[in-house]
C-alpha cells in the first residue's frame, strides 16, 4: 500500500498491485499540480487498469477535473483504462455539471 499525506488538504491511497487510488480532502488550485505529479507517478509505474474512489473527496474544482482528464489520457496512451467506482455528492454533481462524468463510468 502507497500513501500519500500533504500538508495541503488531499490525501492520496494506492494499491499498485490492484490498482486502486482513494483520493479524499480537497483537490483544487494550489494542490492539484502535487495531485497531477502524484498521480502521473502512479501512472507510470501501474500495468493495470485504474478505479478512483472518491467517495471522501470533499472538494475538486477545475483544476482538479483537469488533473483527472489528464490521467485518462495517459492511461489511454498505455491502452488501459481509469474509472471512478464512487464519488462524493460534490463530485457527483460537478461531473454532472461539466458532463465529463461518463469518461469515468459515473
Amino acid at each position: 500500500m502507497v500513501e500519500k499525506e500533504e500538508v495541503t488538504s488531499w490525501k492520496a491511497q494506492a494499491d499498485p498491485a490492484t490498482g486502486q487510488i482513494r483520493l479524499t480532502g480537497e483537490i483544487d488550485f494550489t494542490n492539484s499540480p502535487a495531485v497531477r505529479d502524484w498521480l502521473r507517478s502512479f501512472i507510470i509505474n501501474c500495468n493495470r487498469d485504474i478505479t478512483l474512489d472518491l467517495a471522501d473527496l470533499e472538494y475538486i474544482d477545475s483544476s482538479g477535473l483537469a488533473v483527472l482528464i489528464a490521467a485518462r489520457k495517459l492511461m489511454k496512451a498505455k491502452n488501459l483504462s481509469i474509472r471512478v467506482s464512487a464519488a462524493s455528492s460534490q463530485v457527483q454533481k460537478l461531473f454532472s455539471l461539466t458532463q465529463i462524468g461518463e469518461l469515468f463510468g459515473v
